[in-house]
């Protein structure tokens, strides 16, 4: 019983506050992945700057903050504890402005290296935005700091509840652009080709993660391929080491049996296209927003599943955008009726 409650107490908060409840989470899994990626970058030779696939982020950057051998434990610690401060909500906007400054860095440091981890960019982009927006620091411990301070000065508490919309539609529109390029992506680089399931087959399929170096990301492109054929790129791109990195057995059986269902493979990719071009549906109504929320939360499951890529941060997200409110509404709603119904009969009886 006391754990029922507890789950109800943190649902409700939910409710109540989704952009604190995702500044909190987000702040704590973005910090862990940001130090995960500096420890990485740390044990590459030679390590001070990379121009492979440098962003326009890193190139505005003074060269004194890309030593890294000098500035590793500093940066280790700033990014442990503005994350931690952020989530708790201790100067929060500010510390939430660092952690998304160091993602956008470090981050853009491992793309140099040619680590193009997609599922990174939107979450990035989600802290810088929570940072700047009203209603995320709504549950910190700053907004608590205030509100005894205006106590005791008999000062009237600011309460910004009513004009966090804005902030919340902001963070949505990231959520459906990010999908909806996506599915842009896909069309206008593979065409009607990428319909085919062969990309999402080569995917599911490849192991590379297994191999002597497979935790770095290589791109690997042959001369012999016609030039017709060199559909994205001019070095002829055959594989790479974005490999699946699903461990379980058992879920590697469902991974191979989808890799080798033709059908399955053209009817997946179909889906997962026209699921990210229908991304925008999410402003329609909340009931359109929640079925696709719903169905982003089930699709990186998915991925997880077959691929063994979380995507935790992208399910907390639409975790935290859904209208809960409307589901319980529909809830009462429907639990009134059957009460209605069965009293009706019995009534009849």
């Amino acid at each position: 019983m006391g754990i029922f409650k507890t789950i109800m107490s943190l649902f409700n908060l939910l409710i109540q506050h989704p952009l604190s409840i995702l500044r909190f989470g987000l702040s704590i899994l973005m910090g862990k992945r940001v130090l995960a990626e500096l420890d990485f970058i740390i044990q590459i030779q030679d390590n001070r700057y990379y121009e492979l696939s440098s962003t326009w982020f890193l190139s505005i950057l003074p060269n004194g903050l890309f030593n890294f051998d000098y500035n590793y434990i500093t940066y280790k610690y700033v990014i442990l504890c503005s994350a931690i401060l952020a989530a708790i909500g201790i100067l929060g906007r500010v510390n939430l402005l660092i952690l998304s400054f160091f993602s956008f860095f470090i981050l853009g440091v491992s793309e140099g290296v040619g680590i193009f981890d997609h599922h990174l960019s939107l979450p990035t982009q989600v802290l810088l935005v929570l940072a700047l927006i009203p209603g995320s620091m709504q549950l910190s411990i700053d907004c608590l700091i205030i509100k005894i301070y205006n106590h005791f000065k008999n000062k009237k508490t600011i309460s910004f509840t009513n004009n966090s919309k804005w902030g919340f539609n902001l963070i949505l529109g990231l959520v459906a652009l990010t999908y909806f390029t996506a599915g842009i992506s896909k069309i206008r680089y593979g065409g009607i080709n990428w319909l085919d399931g062969s990309t999402l087959g080569f995917y599911l399929k490849e192991r590379t993660d297994l191999q002597k170096k497979g935790d770095v990301q290589l791109i690997i492109g042959s001369k012999s391929i016609s030039e017709e054929k060199k559909w994205k790129d001019k070095f002829g791109f055959i594989a790479h080491t974005y490999a699946n990195y699903q461990t379980s057995n058992s879920l590697l059986k469902i991974s191979n049996y989808v890799a080798n269902n033709k059908i399955l493979l053209i009817l997946l990719s179909i889906g997962s296209v026209l699921f990210e071009l229908l991304a925008f549906i999410v402003f329609i109504n909340s009931k359109y927003r929640n079925i696709y929320l719903f169905s982003a939360i089930a699709f990186h499951l998915s991925i997880g599943a077959l691929m063994g890529i979380s995507f935790r941060q992208y399910r907390l997200i639409c975790l935290c955008l859904i209208d809960w409110n409307l589901i319980l509404n529909y809830l009462k709603n429907k639990s009134a009726q059957i009460k209605f119904f069965r009293l009706n009969s019995f009534l009849k009886t």
